[in-house]
Order: structure tokens, then sequence, then C-alpha cells
């Protein structure tokens, strides 16, 4: 007797169905509930992320914080508290998107990798955080270029946030891994910043230094204003429109989204914590940070029901389009901004 006959006797017709059928049911079930969930989570971000808001609230309630009779080591601290917020904001989206579920490594069989426009929300905050945490470890974390930079920051840098962000993990380390890994190095930069005690210090960690001046801060607008940052949202944005798929336009619209969340909680913090610094209403500086802190907050609560593809005297409204002009807006009033520290 063959091995399936034995086995069509050990295991009735209707059973081996079953066996079937209730695992790819319960699948489906848990699909459906998946899916329909992150379908309906949140696509509008009008305030910057809270944890950011309560570093700001907290430094702004230290006694030194626009005290000019504060003493200079009180004043030494505050400045290193700033740095802090800073250094964290950067990396704030990131961890709230990560906690959320990294989806761009989903494997097609998970109903959250067919949201394409949270897939390219999450891409776009990586490539901020990545850009901005690359400058302020190699500019702001130092006192020079002659210094040596931080161990945790360097790693970040180099090992953590540059890894796949589509490598699910199996006899590797998953990119939901790794980009954990880098937020919890800029943590322990971060703590060591202020004298915590950080768990598993190498001998090599070397100290943690914050060096952010006038100078360090036109610096950093400079290089947002560049086109390795701002140029990377508003070349996709701007590309001719008959060249993009009708998939391709909200992915463009989402990545730039992704990257601005990132920017509004950086500049945010520059507003709050450093004004003496950027702003100057004689030269129009605390106006058109105001004006680009609004066309940000356009930005984050962007979020059309569908992503038109509007033409010339098309009666439908062209997304990508508007998302564009917001753009040149932020850029131009920052570098108004930076025009206004430079002077």
């Amino acid at each position: 007797m063959s091995v399936f006959k034995k086995l069509h006797k050990i295991v009735p017709t209707s059973g081996k169905v079953l066996a079937i059928f209730i695992p790819l049911l319960l699948w489906g079930f848990w699909w459906a509930y998946s899916g329909l969930g992150y379908m309906f989570s949140v696509t509008q971000w009008p305030e910057i992320s809270s944890s950011v808001r309560s570093e700001i609230v907290a430094v702004k309630a230290d006694p030194a914080f626009n005290n000019p009779n504060a003493s200079e080591p009180n004043k030494e601290k505050l400045e290193t508290l700033k740095g802090r917020v800073l250094a964290l904001a950067i990396v704030s989206r990131l961890e709230t998107e990560l906690a959320d579920g990294w989806t761009p490594q989903y494997l097609f069989v998970n109903p959250k990798s067919h949201f394409d426009n949270a897939v390219n929300r999450k891409l776009g905050v990586l490539t901020a955080t990545t850009l901005l945490q690359k400058f302020f470890s190699t500019t702001m974390a130092k006192y020079g270029s002659m210094d040596p930079e931080n161990k945790w920051m360097q790693e970040a840098r180099e090992r953590d946030f540059t890894y796949g962000p589509r490598i699910w993990g199996f006899f590797e380390r998953s990119s939901n891994s790794a980009y954990e890994d880098g937020v919890a190095n800029v943590h322990k930069y971060a703590d060591k910043l202020i004298g915590m005690e950080v768990t598993k210090k190498k001998k090599d960690d070397g100290r943690a230094i914050v060096n952010i001046k006038a100078s360090e801060i036109y610096d950093m607008l400079t290089f947002i204003l560049s086109k390795d940052f701002i140029d990377v949202p508003l070349g996709w944005l701007s590309a001719p429109g008959g060249t993009l798929t009708w998939s391709e336009l909200d992915d463009r619209v989402y990545f730039a989204q992704g990257m601005t969340l990132v920017l509004r909680d950086v500049i945010t913090v520059l507003k709050e914590l450093y004004p003496e610094k950027i702003t100057n209403e004689d030269k129009g500086g605390t106006q058109n940070l105001e004006e680009a802190m609004m066309a940000m907050n356009k930005i984050c609560t962007f979020s059309p029901a569908v992503v038109l593809r509007g033409k010339e005297d098309s009666m439908f409204a062209d997304h990508r389009g508007k998302m564009a002009r917001y753009m040149f807006t932020v850029r131009e009033r920052l570098l108004d901004v930076a025009e206004t520290i430079r002077r």
C-alpha cells in the first residue's frame, strides 16, 4: 500500500480540508484586520513630535535660559542641554516610525507592505534622519575638524543608518534592528552629554561634546538648503509629470512629507532654543522663519484622499505641484533666514 493511501486512511478527507482551510481563514481575518486598522491610521501631523516638544519645554524651564545674569557654568550646562535636544530631535520621528512598524522591509504577505504612502513616508523620514545625523555628528558634535568623532555617533552614521531599508532579516540583521541600533547610539551620545550612565560602555567611546554657535547653525541651514538635502524631494516633485505612472505620483508626495516631518522638528528646536542666533526681527528673520514653519505644517498635514495629476487647464488638482510649491516656499524662506544670520 502506498504512503498516500495510508495517510488517506489515517486522516479523513474532510479533516485534511479543514486543516488547510482553517489556517487560511485565520490568516485572511488577520490580513483584513491589520490592513483596515492601518488604513485608518494617522496621516496628518499638525504638531511636532511630542517627545521633542517635552524636551524643549524642559530646557526653557531652566533658570539659565534667556538669563544674562546666569553664571558661566550654568550657561555651559544650558548649551549642552540645548545641543542634546537637537540631537534627539533628529532621530525622534524615525523612532516613532519604527515603533509603528518598519513597513518597507515587510514581505508582501503582510498587508501593511501594500500601503505605499506610509512606506514612502518612512523612507523620507529615514533619508532626512541619515543626512542630518551625519551633519550633526561631523560638525556639531566636535569642537573643530581635528577633533575625533564621538564613537556612538560615528557608529550610527557609518553602520546603522546606512543599512538598506528593505532587508527583512533572517540570516542577517533586519533594517528595523539596524535603525533601532542607530537611534540607541544617538541616545547614548545624548545621555553621555549630561553625564548619565550608559549601558555597554566601551573603553574607546570617548567623551561626548556639543558645539553649536551661530556659525554652526548657519552651516546647518546651508546644508539643508543644498542639493544634498532639500533638492532631493524637490527633484522628485519637479520631474516631468508625463514620465511618471500613477503609482509614482503619491510615492513622491509622501516621500517629501517624510523628509519634512524630520526637518520641522529640527527647525522648531533651532527656533525655540536658539532664538538669538536664528531670528532677527530687524532683518526679517523672525517673519521668514514663521512663513517657513507654516509651509512645513501644510506639508505635514497634506493628506488628499487620492493624489491627482492635474495638468494645465484640467479641472482636477495637481497635488504633486502643490506639494512642490510648499517645498519651494520652505527653501526660499529658510534661505532668507540663513542670510540674516550671515549678515
